[in-house]
């Protein structure tokens, strides 16, 4: 009898001739590593995608990046005196971000665009609650039964809870017929 230890288990081992048949793959090594690059540049490319949106809508960025290629066009042409700027001079830093604006980091950074977008967002919250607050406000000074007194409808469709479907209105009415 041999000793094991107790966080080892033996495996039986498989057996040397088996009567089913050998599952062939589909793919070859080399094709699935075409395919799983060709996903990984796919995903990368989405994320690109939605960061730049990210950039083109939340206006502190989109300042930012135009002040960042100006900058840029400015260094890549002369310094005033005729001459071109030299290699090795450290990069400015923005006021703002403290990040570099030689391009490496820069506004389009991803904690940059995502901590931005969150400021964007908290922004655009804060302005709907004033809003929201301003309309309560001048439905209160109507007089008691005007007719934009009281909202047609007590909840906005955006405040609302998405059931699924595609948002058509009779989808809804349909659902309920079929409940019955």
């Amino acid at each position: 009898m041999s000793y094991l230890p107790s966080n080892k288990r033996s495996r039986p081992s498989p057996p040397a001739t088996s009567s089913l048949p050998t599952k062939t793959s589909l793919l070859s090594p080399s094709q699935k590593k075409a395919n799983h690059i060709q996903s990984e540049q796919k995903r990368r490319a989405n994320i690109r995608r939605g960061y730049e949106a990210l950039c083109e809508t939340v206006p502190a960025l989109r300042e930012a990046i135009r002040l960042e290629e100006g900058a840029q066009l400015a260094a890549d042409g002369t310094n005033g005196n005729g001459k071109k700027p030299k290699r090795g001079r450290r990069a400015k830093i923005d006021d703002g971000t403290g990040e570099k604006i030689d391009g490496r980091a820069g506004p389009r950074s991803e904690n940059i665009v995502l901590g931005k977008t969150i400021e964007y967002i908290k922004e655009l919250l804060s302005d709907r609650q004033d809003l929201l607050s301003r309309l309560e406000r001048a439905r209160a000074s109507l007089a008691p039964n005007h007719p934009s007194g009281t909202p047609s409808d007590p909840q906005p469709l955006w405040e609302r809870e998405w059931k699924g479907g595609s948002g058509k209105e009779g989808e809804a009415d349909e659902e309920e017929e079929e409940d019955d």
